[in-house]
């Protein structure tokens, strides 16, 4: 939970004001503060919200950086985790598709955050009730996870959960 978060809605708005003000609507800077403020109405569970603020930065980012940028890829990753936690399994899928795709692109394979998009897709396609294909994704995120983690970091031991949970769904 976010104990602080209208305090920092409040500046983040000031900032966006001043910097819409100063560089323009469709400026980098700019989608930098709507991200802000979506990730801060996420962590307050305001999902309508937070995806008005970051479908607001997403098209900003779309339109002034490269298609490969990271910043836009992790735009991407929380639009589509947001979409995960409101059940829109299709919707999320096309964001985290879009997320893999930058990241295979704009990082070494070995790369933790290649480990952990492997990781969301998992776990997308397992509450879509496709084992097989979680199981490949993490299976995928554990690779990956061990070349650059120890055997007890989070993303190494939540790979290692989901794929005993889904090799038991899959013997049923």
């Amino acid at each position: 939970r976010c104990n602080d978060c209208q305090e920092s809605l409040e500046h983040f708005q000031a900032a966006l004001e001043i910097r819409q003000r100063l560089l323009g609507e469709n400026h980098p800077d700019v989608a930098e503060i709507f991200s802000f403020l979506g990730e801060t109405y996420n962590k307050m569970q305001n999902y309508d919200d937070a995806l008005v603020y970051l479908v607001q930065a997403m098209d900003i980012e779309e339109k002034t950086l490269p298609p490969n940028s990271i910043n836009l890829a992790a735009t991407y990753d929380t639009i589509g985790a947001i979409y995960m936690i409101l059940n829109q399994y299709d919707v999320a899928l096309i964001f985290y598709e879009k997320v893999l795709q930058i990241r295979q692109v704009a990082l070494h394979t070995d790369h933790p955050q290649i480990a952990a998009i492997y990781g969301s897709l998992g776990s997308l396609f397992e509450y879509k009730g496709d084992y097989l294909k979680a199981l490949n994704y993490q299976e995928k995120s554990l690779e990956v996870a061990r070349k650059t983690r120890s055997a007890t970091h989070n993303i190494v031991s939540n790979a290692q959960e989901s794929i005993r949970r889904l090799k038991a769904k899959i013997k049923q």
